[in-house]
């Protein structure tokens, strides 16, 4: 990762060497730094003393000036500035400011005050303002010791005036030093923090960089993932488009199935182009949407996704039935972007459903006349009054049931063509459902005792009226409870219990009426039989589906029941719900609604 000296922040610079000298900022070195120039005075004039340029009248005052300066050095040099305290930083100059008193008094010239500039200077660019206040004292101090210390010089005298202005001055002028020395302080702080402050916005731009480059790569390695998936699918189409319709994604699926190559359709062709006109039109009429892609996604953008057979043409022209799932498209901010749209080539598969629902159709029919002929002659037989045997009865008898149950069987074939084919029809009247539980009851009652089953019964005395075709409903009351009967084992039990209820928008069902409700009748039918498997019950209401725990009880039947009864139901407005587990029983609900005054 870039540091960040290497992204552009350099370390603090020191301060200029002026600026240390006042005492204007931080300082890695010793307190020596601040006293080179007063240093570098003393020993000039330490130099004019020797050399007789300037006249000594108390050798020993100027001996202890000169010592009391070389001692303030040598502190100063030993004694580290982070080590003195705030009190500590003001020793030194007053150090000095004594050794010039001492000088003064020894030399009694004029020429040594000079070396108050320097303690001074230090003084004034000190923390605060007693500084200024003994760097002026001291000044007075100085311009007083010759007379005090040394009756050879008197001060006002030899300096006339000087008490007065000598102080005034340094008091002046340290002000102005000391306010300079905070007020570049101040400056040098504030340096110093947008310095850092810079560091830490460059560090925080550097990580959110090398997240933002973590979160692209991240991005890019997904999209190489979901293309990479997309055009693995080599069996479905999967088109992308943008809210235009304008093809976006085209996957090898999708050339397979219309025959165009990627190049000539992603950004020039529209989802639309491949869809019958006339199919879009006629959806767009019983949808009341838009026509074209409006057409094609108004289930879709209403319920969130859509699947259902359209007509596809491909590149040579050919129509093809493809059951096409359309969900919609959001982009990274929730917005949306366009559609999905994913398609299974059906035209196979329809055409062997056709195929086998004719198949189904026309054998049925060629089946029923001859039974019907066959039952005809058996009733004739058995009701002609001809002397039989007992043997003989038994096995007319045995014929004419099995010769009933093929004929329903055929029926049920029949019907189930007829639901396919969109010619089911009912003949709505006002049905009693009480009345037709109870005959499916006394239907199922010899196969129940001959099962060693228990029928229950529960139903309203006074009935209650649903709208319907009675024979149809009866037909469904019956697979229920013949179903129930016979997945139940010997001493177990099927319930039929009939309630009035009300039914929610979303399809809840209680037995209290609220806002919003309807009034329904629900017919439960329970048992405590063998059950049915999770993973089976989506597929219970297929044609031809038989569940494996029937399977293995070797259960007679063909798997035609509930899906005639499913069909019943939905043609009447109603739902049938399934309640089951494994080995411990199952619950039909068939909910229809109820009659209104």
């Amino acid at each position: 990762m870039t540091t960040a000296t290497e992204a552009g922040v350099r370390a603090p610079r020191p301060l200029p060497r002026s600026r240390r000298l006042l005492g204007a900022g931080p300082s890695s070195g010793s307190a020596l730094e601040s006293t080179v120039p007063t240093t570098g005075m003393f020993a000039a004039a330490a130099v004019l003393i020797a050399g007789g340029w300037i006249p000594v009248v108390d050798g020993e005052l100027v001996l202890a000036g000169m010592t009391t300066a070389v001692l303030a050095v040598l502190v100063a040099r030993l004694i580290p500035r982070p080590s003195l305290t705030r009190d500590g930083t003001s020793v030194v100059p007053l150090a000095h400011l004594a050794a010039v008193v001492l000088l003064a008094a020894g030399t009694g010239s004029p020429a040594v005050l000079f070396l108050l500039l320097g303690p001074a200077l230090a003084l004034s660019a000190a923390p605060g303002r007693r500084g200024v206040l003994l760097a002026t004292l001291g000044t007075a101090a100085a311009l007083l010791s010759p007379g005090l210390l040394s009756s050879a010089v008197p001060t006002t005298a030899a300096l006339p005036g000087a008490l007065l202005l000598g102080p005034l001055a340094v008091g002046l002028g340290g002000l102005a030093v000391n306010g300079t020395v905070r007020a570049l302080g101040r400056r040098a702080r504030e340096v110093q923090a947008l310095r850092e402050e810079k560091a830490a916005l460059l560090a925080q731009v550097q990580t959110r960089a090398d997240e933002l480059d973590l979160a692209t790569r991240m991005l890019a390695a997904r999209a190489q993932t979901m293309t990479s998936v997309i055009d693995a699918v080599t069996e479905q189409s999967i088109i992308g488009t943008d809210r235009d319709g304008v093809i976006r994604v085209w996957n090898p699926g999708a050339e397979k199935m219309l025959g165009l190559p990627r190049a000539e359709v992603v950004r020039k062709r529209s989802i639309v182009e491949f869809h019958l006109p006339e199919e879009l039109r006629a959806e767009a009429e019983r949808c009341g949407s838009g026509p074209g892609l409006a057409a094609l996604v108004h289930a879709a953008q209403e319920h969130g996704s859509d699947v259902r057979d359209w007509t596809c043409v491909a590149a040579d022209g050919r129509p093809r039935t493809v059951s096409v799932a359309v969900t919609p498209r959001t982009d990274d901010r929730g917005a949306h972007a366009g559609w999905n749209f994913v398609g299974t080539d059906m035209t196979e598969a329809r055409a062997t459903e056709r195929m086998k629902d004719q198949f189904v159709s026309l054998i049925s029919h060629e089946l029923r006349t001859p039974l019907t002929s066959i039952l005809g002659y058996l009733e004739l037989v058995l009701e002609d009054g001809q002397p039989l045997t007992e043997e003989q009865r038994r096995y007319l008898t045995t014929v004419e049931r099995n010769a009933d149950r093929l004929l329903r069987l055929v029926g049920d074939l029949l019907f189930t063509a007829q639901v396919d084919a969109g010619r089911f029809t009912l003949e709505p009247h006002d049905v009693d459902l009480a009345g037709v539980v109870r005959a499916a009851e006394e239907t199922a009652r010899v196969a129940a005792t001959t099962a060693g089953v228990d029928l229950v019964v529960d139903v309203p005395e006074d009935g209650l009226v649903v709208p319907g075709d009675a024979v149809r409903l009866g037909q469904a009351c019956d697979n229920l409870v013949s179903n129930a009967v016979k997945f139940t084992p010997a001493g177990g039990t099927v319930t039929l219990s009939l309630r009035s209820a009300w039914a929610a928008a979303d399809g809840t069902v209680s037995a209290e009426h609220r806002p919003g409700t309807s009034p329904v009748a629900q017919l439960a039918v329970s048992d405590t039989g063998i059950g049915i498997p999770a993973g089976e019950q989506g597929r219970l209401f297929t044609r031809f589906f038989r569940a494996s725990t029937a399977q293995r009880a070797a259960v007679p039947g063909v798997g035609l029941g509930l899906a005639i009864t499913k069909a019943i139901t939905t043609a009447h407005g109603g739902t049938l719900d399934l309640v089951s587990a494994e080995g411990a029983g199952t619950t039909f609900a068939l909910t229809l609604p109820r009659a209104t005054a």
